[in-house]
């Protein structure tokens, strides 16, 4: 069997084999049945699209004797004649715009994931000139998820290439231009990689363009803010470069360098091997061309490295001044061994052997197929199917590596994010995207096979996954619209002109983390106390732990497995907010309070930190209310003239700002006559 073959074989699978169900046992937690509901429903779907995808092709093959593609002949003349500079600006602008208006028509401005308002509050800190975010000697009052104190303050735990990106977008005061911008430079970069591909294929080459800046995954997860459009920007680039200097020069490897070392600096795992295939696929070849092999490829690596030094001095910095070693990264400072690669148990206490690996990945082919281009018919499933049917076009090694290699990293990676799509593959999209094309455009091109049949199938099939497309897909993006609610909960009132200190009143869990946290304890040592013990025996282990260690440690289950014990039960406190209680245990006196302040309902701290962050010369600033004895501290250290306290406006209201005094007689009813109490 041919590797191509062999290659088809494994993507049929992938892209049709419920591999997804062997998700949702014990072993795998939340996160697998999580994963395991969602693509069962893309699965079904995929399956009912495939099929009347097929039907409706097979009928309009053989009852209209017509090839679609003869009748677009005269377009794709037209098209050919674009030049090439002039298709990549325009595609950079499809995608620009699409991604500005998913980013305020959809999301109303704002990050979609806590990763990424983490993230934005680690930018602001970089944008008034600190490394940190400094916490004033409270660490407690400004701890969130995917954090870690450091020495001088709170830092992310992400690589520096797209919070630094971040902190200039926002000293610019255009941060929210930073994904659409993004999105217009994968686009543009990935076509004129493609035109230089396949240069004989205009036609397909700008159709592949264009079809990356209309894919609803690349502008959807690009109007998110996470760091994967910036990585796709750069690998875009990378492909780019890489392709010119196997056509040209060898100094435009050291540009090569330059994107692949962005592209590492921003998402690791996938930079690394991104930034080994990508040359590799494209220089090997060229190599090979040469009359002097050796020189030809060497001259381009020492290039290559020499673009990507910098960037590389800056992430090994980055990591020693934040991390604790050049090499070590954030998540490892925040989460543990466990968030590194291979197969172990995650930070989450979920199993992740080979059988998670290969139910992960296909899990992730399926979200990829249902979301590149939003259409019933999986475009996986083209891809994989031209693969055994299609003769193939040449000159595909860099798109092949482009497209698989990220898939086959990540099988090693616990971590398979399903946000907006599988979005550990968005570097890999463009890829998958051009696939797509040349494989119909290579089967258009078939036209003496089997009495052009295969031409014309493929091109009634274009036209039926269009109209599929057409038909789903808007209500589709319109469901993925931030609820008012979010909106409400993520959207500060403004306290007056007085500068002053807001109080983020969150949920009992989310404060013990945070004084866990600020106590140097590690996230996934807080997960599994919060996850595997009743709320109130983790609060009773935290004043332990805050006190020193001062009288006998409570008894805390840290076990690192899925799930929690036999005899907690679930109770709920406020819409969306729950404690873990124990059949056998009853609450003491700073227990029921913290519990009862959380009745009113919850406003979490992430989404609103990184747009009023601890900076010095800030009008306004929020912190998480702890509260009254921990307040106390912070107004005492902050000397804020005004203090209040955002509450929960019920119901989707939005936040509510009551002065400080009567917001802790509504919350904590004067509590703070209980010695103690509140940390």
């Amino acid at each position: 069997m041919t590797a191509r073959r062999a290659c088809g074989v494994a993507l049929v699978a992938l892209a049709f084999a419920p591999f997804h169900r062997l998700l949702g046992d014990a072993a795998t937690g939340l996160a697998g049945t999580a994963t395991r509901a969602l693509t069962e429903g893309l699965w079904q779907a995929a399956l009912w699209g495939m099929l009347v995808s097929a039907v409706a092709t097979a009928v309009l093959t053989r009852y209209v004797p017509v090839d679609p593609w003869r009748l677009l002949a005269p377009l794709g003349r037209r098209l050919a004649g674009v030049p090439p500079t002039t298709w990549a600006a325009a595609v950079g602008a499809i995608g620009f715009l699409l991604t500005a208006t998913a980013t305020w028509k959809l999301f109303a401005g704002l990050p979609t994931s806590v990763d990424a308002m983490v993230e934005l509050a680690h930018a602001r800190a970089l944008s008034a000139g600190r490394m940190t975010l400094p916490l004033h000697g409270e660490g407690a009052a400004w701890m969130i998820q995917n954090s870690f104190a450091t020495s001088g303050g709170l830092a992310s735990v992400y690589p520096p290439g797209h919070t630094l990106a971040m902190a200039m977008a926002l000293r610019l005061g255009m941060g929210w231009m930073l994904g659409p911008v993004a999105v217009g430079v994968l686009a543009a970069f990935s076509y004129l990689a493609f035109a230089r591909m396949a240069p004989e294929s205009g036609t397909a080459t700008r159709l592949a363009g264009v079809s990356v800046a209309l894919s609803p995954f690349v502008w959807l997860l690009g109007a998110s803010q996470l760091s994967h459009a910036s990585a796709g920007a750069a690998a875009a680039v990378l492909g780019w470069t890489v392709l010119k200097a196997r056509d040209g020069s060898p100094t435009w490897a050291v540009f090569s360098g330059v994107a692949a070392g962005v592209l590492v600096c921003t998402r690791p795992l996938t930079g690394l091997v991104l930034g080994a295939a990508m040359p590799a696929a494209a220089w090997l070849a060229g190599a090979k061309a040469s009359t002097r092999p050796r020189a030809w490829l060497t001259s381009r690596a020492l290039r290559f490295g020499l673009g990507g030094l910098p960037l590389a001095a800056l992430l090994f910095g980055w990591n020693s001044v934040l991390n604790g070693g050049p090499l070590r990264l954030g998540y490892a400072a925040a989460f543990g061994p466990g968030h590194g690669l291979g197969f172990h148990v995650d930070p989450w206490g979920n199993q992740y052997g080979p059988v998670q690996a290969l139910a992960y990945s296909g899990a992730d082919m399926v979200g990829l197929g249902a979301s590149l281009f939003g259409s019933p018919l999986p475009a996986v499933a083209i891809v994989a199917v031209g693969l055994l049917l299609v003769p193939a076009g040449r000159g595909r090694a860099l798109l092949w590596a482009w497209s698989l290699v990220p898939v086959a990293a990540n099988a090693l990676y616990w971590h398979h994010g399903q946000h907006l799509g599988p979005r550990m593959l968005y570097e890999a999209a463009p890829a998958w995207v051009a696939l797509v094309v040349f494989t119909l455009a290579d089967a258009s091109r078939s036209g003496a096979r089997a009495r052009g049949i295969l031409s014309r199938a493929s091109g009634w099939l274009v036209a039926v996954s269009l109209l599929g497309a057409l038909l789903t897909l808007p209500s589709g993006i319109r469901a993925l619209r931030t609820p008012a609610a979010v909106v409400y909960a993520s959207t500060l009132p403004p306290p007056g002109d007085q500068p002053g200190l807001i109080f983020v009143h969150g949920s009992w869990s989310t404060r013990i983390a945070a004084r866990l946290a600020a106590a140097g304890m590690r996230r996934d040592s807080i997960e599994t106390a919060l996850r595997r013990n009743a709320t109130c025996a983790v609060d009773r282990y935290t004043r332990w732990r805050t006190a020193s260690g001062a009288g006998p440690r409570p008894e805390i289950d840290f076990e690192r497995r899925a799930g929690k014990p036999a005899g907690l039960e679930s109770w709920l406190v406020s819409p969306g907010n729950r404690i873990l209680v124990a059949a056998a245990d009853t609450l003491d006196g700073i227990c029921q309070r913290e519990a009862s302040s959380d009745r009113l309902g919850t406003v979490e701290l992430e989404p609103l930190l990184w747009q009023a962050p601890p900076l010095e010369g800030r009008a306004l600033i929020v912190a998480r209310d702890l509260g009254p004895f921990a307040n106390a501290r912070v107004l005492s250290r902050l000397g804020r003239p005004r203090a209040w306290v955002a509450v929960d406006g019920g119901e989707g209201s939005p936040i509510r700002l009551v002065e400080y005094a009567d917001g802790m007689e509504l919350l904590w009813r004067g509590a703070a006559s209980v010695s103690g109490a509140g940390g």
